[in-house]
Protein backbone atom coordinates (compact mmCIF):
# COMPACT_ATOMS: atom_id res chain seq x y z
CA UNK A 1 0.00 0.00 0.00
CA UNK A 2 1.03 3.37 -0.71
CA UNK A 3 1.01 5.16 2.79
CA UNK A 4 0.99 8.74 1.18
CA UNK A 5 -1.67 8.51 -1.30
CA UNK A 6 -4.31 6.52 1.74
CA UNK A 7 -2.78 8.51 4.13
CA UNK A 8 -2.70 12.46 2.56
CA UNK A 9 -5.55 12.81 2.01
CA UNK A 10 -3.54 15.16 1.91
CA UNK A 11 -3.63 12.34 -0.98
CA UNK A 12 -5.91 8.99 -0.09
CA UNK A 13 -4.91 6.24 -2.97
CA UNK A 14 -7.74 5.05 -5.44
CA UNK A 15 -7.20 1.31 -6.54
CA UNK A 16 -6.76 -0.03 -2.44
CA UNK A 17 -9.02 -2.51 -0.93
CA UNK A 18 -9.74 -2.93 2.68
CA UNK A 19 -10.35 1.25 3.25
CA UNK A 20 -13.00 2.88 5.01
CA UNK A 21 -15.56 4.01 2.35
CA UNK A 22 -18.96 4.97 1.54
CA UNK A 23 -21.31 4.93 -1.33
CA UNK A 24 -21.56 8.68 -1.29
CA UNK A 25 -19.70 11.32 0.12
CA UNK A 26 -20.30 11.65 4.03
CA UNK A 27 -20.07 15.45 3.96
CA UNK A 28 -20.50 18.20 1.82
CA UNK A 29 -17.89 20.53 0.00
CA UNK A 30 -19.75 23.32 1.92
CA UNK A 31 -18.80 21.78 5.07
CA UNK A 32 -14.98 21.22 4.02
CA UNK A 33 -12.59 23.41 6.01
CA UNK A 34 -9.13 24.49 3.99
CA UNK A 35 -6.55 23.94 6.79
CA UNK A 36 -3.33 24.30 4.48
CA UNK A 37 -2.37 27.67 2.80
CA UNK A 38 -2.35 27.39 -0.76
CA UNK A 39 0.78 25.90 -2.22
CA UNK A 40 2.27 24.51 1.07
CA UNK A 41 4.81 21.87 0.43
CA UNK A 42 4.83 18.86 3.04
CA UNK A 43 8.14 16.70 3.97
CA UNK A 44 6.20 12.96 4.20
CA UNK A 45 8.33 10.89 6.33
CA UNK A 46 7.02 7.30 7.00
CA UNK A 47 6.31 6.27 10.68
CA UNK A 48 6.90 2.52 12.42
CA UNK A 49 4.48 0.77 15.06
CA UNK A 50 6.04 2.73 17.31
CA UNK A 51 5.73 6.52 15.64
CA UNK A 52 9.21 6.35 14.52
CA UNK A 53 10.37 8.12 11.63
CA UNK A 54 11.62 5.11 9.09
CA UNK A 55 12.63 7.12 6.34
CA UNK A 56 15.45 9.53 6.74
CA UNK A 57 14.83 11.43 3.09
CA UNK A 58 11.74 12.56 3.21
CA UNK A 59 8.93 12.45 -0.13
CA UNK A 60 7.42 16.07 -0.90
CA UNK A 61 4.23 16.72 -1.99
CA UNK A 62 2.58 20.01 -2.88
CA UNK A 63 -1.14 21.22 -1.61
CA UNK A 64 -2.79 23.60 -3.95
CA UNK A 65 -6.38 24.63 -3.20
CA UNK A 66 -9.01 24.04 -5.69
CA UNK A 67 -12.71 25.01 -5.17
CA UNK A 68 -13.94 23.69 -1.22
CA UNK A 69 -11.24 20.97 -1.10
CA UNK A 70 -7.29 20.41 -2.56
CA UNK A 71 -5.10 18.89 -5.46
CA UNK A 72 -2.24 17.15 -3.62
CA UNK A 73 0.56 16.96 -6.04
CA UNK A 74 3.60 14.22 -4.95
CA UNK A 75 6.82 14.96 -6.64
CA UNK A 76 6.95 11.36 -7.81
CA UNK A 77 3.31 10.63 -8.71
CA UNK A 78 -0.25 11.61 -10.15
CA UNK A 79 -2.14 14.28 -8.38
CA UNK A 80 -5.08 13.41 -6.23
CA UNK A 81 -7.96 15.74 -4.40
CA UNK A 82 -9.11 15.57 -0.82
CA UNK A 83 -11.54 17.60 1.20
CA UNK A 84 -10.91 17.70 5.05
CA UNK A 85 -13.63 18.39 7.89
CA UNK A 86 -12.33 19.74 11.45
CA UNK A 87 -13.98 17.40 13.88
CA UNK A 88 -12.45 18.99 16.81
CA UNK A 89 -9.07 18.87 18.96
CA UNK A 90 -6.49 19.32 15.93
CA UNK A 91 -8.36 16.17 14.77
CA UNK A 92 -9.76 15.85 10.56
CA UNK A 93 -11.38 13.90 8.54
CA UNK A 94 -10.05 13.52 4.72
CA UNK A 95 -12.05 12.60 1.79
CA UNK A 96 -11.06 11.51 -1.33
CA UNK A 97 -12.44 13.80 -4.24
CA UNK A 98 -12.62 11.47 -7.04
CA UNK A 99 -13.18 12.11 -10.68
CA UNK A 100 -14.58 8.59 -11.74
CA UNK A 101 -18.03 8.25 -10.07
CA UNK A 102 -17.98 4.63 -9.58
CA UNK A 103 -14.88 4.66 -7.26
CA UNK A 104 -16.18 5.06 -3.37
CA UNK A 105 -15.19 8.50 -1.45
CA UNK A 106 -12.10 6.77 0.62
CA UNK A 107 -11.93 8.38 4.44
CA UNK A 108 -8.44 8.53 6.66
CA UNK A 109 -7.76 10.58 9.80
CA UNK A 110 -5.19 13.41 10.35
CA UNK A 111 -4.06 14.96 13.84
CA UNK A 112 -2.47 18.41 13.19
CA UNK A 113 0.10 18.79 15.96
CA UNK A 114 2.09 22.37 15.33
CA UNK A 115 3.57 22.09 11.84
CA UNK A 116 2.97 18.34 11.88
CA UNK A 117 0.23 16.44 10.28
CA UNK A 118 0.08 12.34 11.37
CA UNK A 119 -1.99 10.61 8.98
CA UNK A 120 -3.90 7.36 9.70
CA UNK A 121 -4.86 5.20 7.21
CA UNK A 122 -7.85 2.86 8.01
CA UNK A 123 -7.27 -1.00 6.20
CA UNK A 124 -11.16 -2.30 7.16
CA UNK A 125 -9.57 -5.88 8.61
CA UNK A 126 -6.75 -4.08 10.51
CA UNK A 127 -9.79 -2.50 11.94
CA UNK A 128 -11.65 -5.61 12.85
CA UNK A 129 -8.52 -6.90 14.74
CA UNK A 130 -7.92 -3.83 16.87
CA UNK A 131 -11.76 -3.39 17.44
CA UNK A 132 -11.82 -7.31 18.37
CA UNK A 133 -8.71 -6.74 20.74
CA UNK A 134 -10.42 -4.17 22.61
CA UNK A 135 -14.10 -5.97 23.06
CA UNK A 136 -15.66 -4.62 19.70
CA UNK A 137 -17.16 -5.53 16.39
CA UNK A 138 -17.69 -4.04 12.55
CA UNK A 139 -21.63 -3.81 13.92
CA UNK A 140 -20.74 -1.52 17.38
CA UNK A 141 -19.23 0.90 14.64
CA UNK A 142 -22.54 0.29 12.26
CA UNK A 143 -19.83 -0.74 9.72
CA UNK A 144 -20.96 -3.23 6.94
CA UNK A 145 -18.20 -5.29 5.34
CA UNK A 146 -18.66 -4.63 1.77
CA UNK A 147 -15.76 -6.68 -0.37
CA UNK A 148 -13.48 -6.25 1.93
CA UNK A 149 -13.53 -2.61 2.66
CA UNK A 150 -15.29 -1.08 5.91
CA UNK A 151 -18.79 0.73 3.99
CA UNK A 152 -20.13 3.38 6.42
CA UNK A 153 -23.94 4.63 5.77
CA UNK A 154 -23.62 8.23 8.43
CA UNK A 155 -20.63 10.55 9.53
CA UNK A 156 -21.18 10.23 12.64
CA UNK A 157 -20.19 6.84 12.54
CA UNK A 158 -17.27 7.04 10.71
CA UNK A 159 -16.17 10.07 12.86
CA UNK A 160 -16.38 6.99 15.88
CA UNK A 161 -14.62 4.21 13.85
CA UNK A 162 -11.95 6.80 13.23
CA UNK A 163 -11.33 8.33 16.45
CA UNK A 164 -11.59 4.53 17.99
CA UNK A 165 -8.64 3.85 15.52
CA UNK A 166 -6.59 6.77 16.38
CA UNK A 167 -7.23 6.08 20.37
CA UNK A 168 -5.49 2.53 19.82
CA UNK A 169 -3.17 2.42 16.97
CA UNK A 170 -0.14 4.79 15.42
CA UNK A 171 -0.54 7.08 12.59
CA UNK A 172 1.04 5.23 9.13
CA UNK A 173 2.92 9.10 8.10
CA UNK A 174 3.86 12.13 9.10
CA UNK A 175 3.58 14.96 7.07
CA UNK A 176 5.53 17.91 8.19
CA UNK A 177 4.56 21.57 6.66
CA UNK A 178 7.62 23.47 5.28
CA UNK A 179 8.22 26.94 6.06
Amino acid sequence: MQSFRLLILFALAGLLSGCFVSARPLFAPADADMPLADGVRLSSFSLDESGARTTKLPSYITASRKDHGYIFKPDDDEPLGAMFDDIGQGYFVGLTIEDDPLKPPLYGLFHQVGRSWFAYSPVCSDFEKLAKTHGRSLTDFHIEASSGDCRFMAYNDLKNALMFLAAYSQPETEYVVEK
